[in-house]
């Protein structure tokens, strides 16, 4: 059999054989259960393998490969992935197929660990089905493609830029000489710590297929529930102080967790971004604790304004009350958090500290400039020194992302969504968040929007989990690769007819 020498199609192929799984262990699930579903599962599974088995031993690694083809690569697997990822929906006949944008809302929102739904009634959706949809966060917050290169070595195809993609902020760090090591050793440790919470969650009360499925959706900063009120629904304090510290474990990155596991606790004290994510949540939480002062009462408040803090600044978005009752301070305070998001090589989104502090330090030097013009002044980040060029795409990655976010806003706005939520809904699923302010808040889902503007919130949620640069380099890439092979197919046909 001819292959065709395409990356993007054998890196797709490889993703969709691990979603495939993924349905089959949920088609289990549900059979145990004995809720329904199973079988619903169990076709999507035959199909999504079906495919993803022809694409990957249909094709092969292209001959030369740079960042472009590798972000093409990872962007082409999540349009494939959340495609795949709503057929369960609608072979359960959860979401009818009338409503086929809404199951593949549902997908995008779960593989992009937005946490966005348009699910009302969890009553009626069978438990296999819920778990599935735990899962796409899960396999989502490390990257499929990750995960590829890790346990599916035929992939074959080398380079740090596949991770670099997948791991959501500016950086990679190589955590071994060879690429499939750094990849075994963060699922290594993502599934590990996945486990913990998952024991720890059952040892203070949750029953084993709710630890479970929590478990996946606080290390993926998703935010799934399968219950409707979200951690509400347990109202328990123990419950909510394990996902607080696996939320804050899970916003910061990994590959410094790592570090930490195997150079000692001092690898963190090294890394400034760390002291600014937890001085950025600490921070809000103590002006949350204020605003909400005379509106609460104090251990509600505490309560409150801890787990929201720490929820929405590693851009999880469990809940577990109502914010939208509190005063418009906090709500601003809240969506500051949304835009910013956890550190770099975490699973969280938004914009990401790291980010912050280059923005934060060249501003200030820039401040220094007007006073001083002729003076050279580096912009430093600890003892490391950013480069200009550096400084230059972090401004220009920042401007777009806001751009992307008034964008947005304006549309949703143009299809009648009343401002504040147009605006929030913008920012919450750009930054992969999941619940907004107005009428998209913690206790409501997404169908407020109307169908159009679930559409624009779909695109943006893709570019958040992309990142903008890296899904513009899938259009270069693919651009490119259509051209060569228009030019092969003239060269053929110029070959044959002399």
């Amino acid at each position: 059999m001819r292959r065709i020498a395409v990356t993007p199609v054998r890196v797709a192929g490889a993703a969709l054989i691990v979603v495939a799984s993924a349905m089959a262990i949920s088609a289990i699930v549900a059979l145990l259960d004995g809720g329904g579903g199973a079988e619903g599962l169990f076709w999507s599974a035959v199909i999504t393998v079906s495919v993803g088995t022809g694409l990957f031993f249909g094709s092969n690694v292209s001959p030369s490969a740079d960042s472009a083809l590798a972000f093409a690569s990872v962007a082409w697997s999540w349009i494939a992935v959340s495609l795949a990822g709503a057929l369960p929906f609608l072979l359960t006949g959860v979401i009818p197929w009338v409503r086929l944008d809404d199951a593949l809302f549902e997908s995008v929102s779960g593989f992009t660990c937005s946490g966005s739904t348009i699910l009302s009634d969890f009553g009626l959706v069978p438990q296999g089905l819920l778990f599935f949809r735990s899962m796409t966060q899960w396999l989502g917050g490390m990257g499929l493609v990750v995960l590829a290169v890790a346990v599916l070595p035929a992939l074959g195809i080398g380079g740090l830029e596949l991770i670099a993609s997948e791991a959501p902020g500016p950086t990679a760090d190589r955590l071994s000489l060879r690429v499939r090591d750094t990849a075994r050793r963060l699922w290594l440790l993502y599934g590990a710590v996945t486990c913990v919470v998952a024991l720890v969650l059952f040892s203070v009360g949750m029953s084993v297929f709710d630890a479970v499925t929590h478990a996946f959706t606080t290390v993926s900063t998703g935010g799934y529930s399968p219950h409707a009120e979200s951690i509400a629904h347990f109202d328990s304090f123990p419950i909510e102080l394990v996902l607080i510290v696996g939320m804050l474990y899970s916003g910061a990155n990994f590959s410094l967790h790592w570090h930490a596991l195997t150079q000692g606790i001092g690898a963190y004290r090294r890394v400034s971004e760390i002291r600014w994510y937890f001085s950025l949540i600490a921070g809000v939480f103590a002006m949350l604790l204020w605003i909400n002062h005379g509106e609460l009462e104090w251990l509600q408040n505490l309560r409150e304004s801890l787990f929201y803090a720490v929820s929405l600044g590693s851009n999880t978005g469990f809940g577990n009350s109502n914010y939208i009752l509190w005063m418009p301070a906090a709500h601003v305070t809240l969506l500051v958090l949304m835009l910013v998001g956890g550190m770099s090589g975490s699973t969280a989104g938004g914009m990401k500290v790291l980010r912050l502090q280059v923005i934060f330090r060249y501003s200030f030097r820039e401040l220094l400039r007007a006073r001083h013009p002729n003076a050279i002044i580096p912009i430093r980040m600890g003892s490391t020194t950013i480069e200009e060029q550096v400084a230059a795409k972090v401004v220009g990655f920042v401007l777009l992302y806001l751009g992307l976010i008034v964008a947005g806003g304006i549309a949703l706005s143009g299809l009648g969504v009343d401002p504040v939520t147009a605006f929030s809904g913008s920012v919450s699923a750009i930054g992969n968040v999941g619940p907004a302010l107005g009428e998209a808040g913690p206790t409501s889902n997404y169908l407020v929007f109307p169908r159009a503007g679930r559409v624009v919130l779909m695109a943006l949620m893709a570019l958040g989990r992309l990142e903008v640069f890296p899904a513009m380099l899938m259009l270069v890439a693919s651009t490119r690769g259509i051209a060569q092979l228009r030019r092969r197919q003239r060269l053929t046909h110029s070959t044959f007819s002399h």
